[in-house]
């Protein structure tokens, strides 16, 4: 896909570019973005990236996963529908960004229930059953 050029980028993103410290000519010889975006150190896309190249991303995605699952076990693990395979798999299937699950380990019962009703396609990672 080809860039746009330059001129066609907003001010904003210009300015977000160049404080990135790229510069016009980067930009056009297609020198990668991501940093700029502001994911040097971590994968734009969550549910795709290679743990190789985000080893200290990937270390912490996994500690925090693992950390959620017991935090929706202790939540919810007393519900009939409790099933921890699909709890699993609710939260490999759409990965959420780090700060959601660091939310929902520092949420309280009623702030995980309360977000689950009422917007639950972000936190559908949450879900159990």
């Amino acid at each position: 896909m080809a860039r746009k050029g330059w001129n066609s980028l907003s001010p904003a993103y210009r300015a977000r570019i160049e404080k990135a410290g790229l510069t016009r000519a980067d930009y056009e010889a297609g020198t990668p973005l991501s940093r700029a975006r502001g994911h040097a150190q971590t994968p734009e896309h969550p549910r795709s990236y290679d743990p190789q190249k985000y080893q200290k991303y990937d270390a912490e995605r996994t500690r925090l996963t693992r950390l959620v699952e017991q935090r929706k076990e202790q939540v919810f693990g007393n519900s009939k529908r409790w099933s921890r395979t699909r709890s699993d798999r609710a939260i490999r299937e759409k990965p959420p960004p780090l700060t959601l699950l660091r939310w929902a380990l520092n949420a309280d019962d009623e702030e995980i229930y309360d977000a689950i009703r009422e917007d639950p396609d972000t936190y559908q990672f949450l879900s159990y059953h």
